[in-house]
């Protein structure tokens, strides 16, 4: 039996490739004596590039992880098959490949280094390096995809084809295989799109090359469950092709399934052609209504009414993932201060209130080279809706503002210290002058009889002695509050 290396159904003996990705098939591992050592292994090309170990076969190509001498760096090097270097249309399309990924200047495009052919006839591209698992690894374990992580995969892919598109590039192969999710220790995921194998440059012809020598019209070129309708029938592609690829790939994510299957591509090509799919929300409740219009507006069936390019689809689903409040990592600008300002609001305090929702609706945060990750509070449709209301209750945040309050705190808090201090020594003293004043009515009462008195008796000091009332206590009281009420009036 043959296995396919790309969705690892098996095969027959007599199919050589597999009819749903075009991949070639390989023998089954447990057969002995069906593997044969790769001669590439080992191979210097053109005294660069060391091959060290394949990592993959495609339809066109074999990927070999491979290190350049001159540099001592690791490269992934793709050799195109033996078996398409007498074909001269295999040849120029895969020169193609490497002038439309070199084009590409993105982030999550793969980075295409150097092309060549050596002198024993074989023809090589070199990108870049990546350590990971494709798309089509990640579904096969782990679908379907929770949406937030789906959305935030198919956003970097979108932004990928949008650059392709901008450069003039029509990939018309993207499938889950092609869709590399990078792993790192000490960095985010970062998602890839590679092969632009059978790409289309929309803008210009590769030289003077014939265009119809490489994609004729009524030849379908791709891969048939991720094709669009016009693809399948080899009509003239726009990019509006891609974006119905895009929107079957997050279907697959969102749903596990895809929108059409057959036994044959030709049956699978059809019902692209002629048929609706079905909605996904009818396979998982949970994805969330406005999604599913998303999608199914990028499968509808005639271009125009599709969104026109891959960047008008992620704007879309952008703007969508913001008000679902679902977590992402896209490129976007940082705002400036003067964008701050306009957003928000200063309060007496000195800081600055930005209200984010209304900095989204000015589009200060836009698509640009810049980087900056933007987290939302994620808000899943299964959680209630108070705690998904809760979630989105303060969209602001604060800036402080540097108003120079802390001299000014500073004197406010030594005013009010010192008017603590007098107020208490005020309190005390007029305890203190109550206190020594107590004895002085009494003592008048008693004082006369000894100093009129024309002879010294001792007798009448014992009988006129008063005794102390609770009558003067008042007018202690009554004093010093008097003398505390003069102070508070008049503190200094």
């Amino acid at each position: 039996m043959l296995s396919c290396p790309t969705c690892g159904k098996q095969y027959p003996p007599d199919v050589q490739f597999c009819p749903d990705d075009q991949a070639a098939l390989k023998a089954d591992a447990t057969i002995a004596g069906e593997i044969l050592g790769d001669p590439l292994i080992g191979r210097v090309l053109d005294d660069k590039y060391k091959l060290e170990e394949r990592l993959g076969i495609g339809g066109m190509g074999t990927v070999y992880r491979a290190r350049h001498l001159l540099i001592d760096r690791g490269v992934a090097v793709k050799v195109l098959n033996q078996r398409f270097v007498e074909d001269d249309a295999a040849r120029i399309r895969f020169q193609r490949e490497a002038k439309a990924a070199g084009r590409i200047q993105h982030l999550n495009a793969v980075a295409v280094t150097d092309f060549g052919q050596t002198s024993e006839g074989y023809v090589y591209i070199v990108m870049e390096l990546l350590e990971g698992r494709t798309l089509r690894q990640i579904l096969a374990k782990e679908a379907p995809l929770e949406t937030a992580r789906a959305v935030s995969m198919m956003l970097q892919v979108a932004a990928a084809v949008a650059a392709a598109h901008d450069a003039g590039v029509i990939h018309r192969d993207l499938k889950p295989a092609n869709i590399f999710v990078t792993q790192s220790a000490d960095a985010p995921s970062v998602v890839k799109v590679l092969d632009f194998g059978i790409a289309k440059l929309a803008a210009d012809t590769l030289d003077d090359d014939e265009p119809h020598t490489l994609t004729q019209v009524g030849v379908m070129i791709g891969t048939p469950r991720y094709m669009s309708p016009e693809q399948c029938t080899g009509l003239e592609l726009t990019p509006a092709a891609d974006v119905y690829s895009l929107g079957v790939i997050l279907y697959e994510m969102l749903t596990g399934t895809l929108p059409f299957g057959g036994s044959t591509p030709l049956a699978i090509a059809l019902k692209h052609a002629t048929e609706y799919p079905r909605p996904p929300r009818e396979i998982v409740a949970s994805i969330p209504e406005q999604l599913e219009n998303v999608i199914l507006q990028a499968l509808e069936k005639k271009p125009e009414d599709r969104p026109a390019n891959a960047a008008e689809f992620r704007n879309e689903l952008l703007e969508l993932t913001e008000r679902l409040g679902l977590e992402h990592h896209a490129l976007t600008s940082s705002a400036n201060m003067a964008a701050l300002r306009t957003a928000g609001v200063e309060s007496p305090s000195g800081r600055l209130v930005v209200d984010l929702s209304r900095l989204r609706e000015g589009r200060v945060l836009s698509s640009g080279a810049n980087e900056l990750t933007v987290v939302a509070h994620p808000a899943a449709p299964s959680v209630a809706a108070t705690a998904s209301r809760e979630s989105r209750v303060i969209p602001r945040m604060e800036i402080r503002v540097d108003r120079g309050n802390t001299g000014r705190n500073l004197l406010i808090g030594g005013l009010l210290l010192t008017f603590l201090i007098l107020a208490g020594g005020a309190a005390f003293f007029a305890t203190l002058s109550g206190n020594t004043t107590t004895p002085s009515p009494a003592n008048a009462n008693a004082s006369p009889s000894p100093i009129t008195s024309p002879s010294p008796s001792p007798s009448p000091v014992p009988s006129q002695k008063p005794k102390p009332t609770p009558k003067p206590q008042p007018k202690k009281k009554n004093s010093v509050m008097d003398k505390i009420k003069r102070i508070f009036k008049k503190p200094f």
